[in-house]
């Protein structure tokens, strides 16, 4: 898990931008729901995300379509769409200084806005942000948590027999702006 950890933060190290942006397009997310009163998972590790430094906004996309899953009928839907199936949510995260100095974590309810085929909506995340240490440097993880309706995706006219909701989570290493 250390390894793990530490090729993330070198994979995102290469990837922030020294000026104002931080960017990925290699995080990682979970989603869990019912089809038919049974539990399934996907999870994808393209999701991509981009933190205005200024103005503390959090962009993501994510292609439904690099999600995998044991489940059959998610995967054939999945790999039956010729066009991408791109996500997008964007929202601000509340602290002005979580990369400028240490601190406890911070919880926070985050609202993002979600837009998924032309239909925009929004969804409550619980959030925190974590300061890890890096010796001389530093860095945040921000994690989150919510559910999305499936009624906003329009996802239960494609895959039918899912439930209400959709569970999703991601975590991703944010590492502090460096001030050249």
């Amino acid at each position: 898990m250390k390894y793990y950890i530490l090729i993330i933060l070198f994979f995102g190290f290469l990837k922030a931008n020294a000026q104002k942006i931080y960017r990925t397009e290699e995080g990682h997310v979970e989603m869990m729901a019912m089809l038919d009163s049974v539990p399934f998972k996907a999870e994808s590790h393209k999701l991509a995300l981009y933190l205005d430094y200024d103005t503390k906004i959090v962009n993501g996309v994510l292609d439904l379509k690099t999600l995998s899953t044991n489940n059959p009928e998610i995967k054939a839907m999945l790999a039956g769409e010729e066009d991408p199936l791109m996500l997008r949510f964007t929202g601000t995260v509340p602290s002005a200084d979580f990369l400028s100095k240490r601190h406890d974590p911070i919880d926070f309810n985050w609202l993002i806005d979600v837009t998924y085929q032309g239909k925009a909506f929004k969804s409550q995340f619980k959030a925190t942000i974590t300061h890890i240490e890096q010796g001389v440097s530093m860095s945040c993880l921000i994690s989150a948590r919510g559910q999305v309706l499936v009624a906003d995706t329009g996802l239960d006219s494609i895959i039918k027999g899912i439930d209400d909701t959709i569970e999703v989570q991601f975590a991703q290493m944010v590492l502090k702006l460096d001030k050249r």
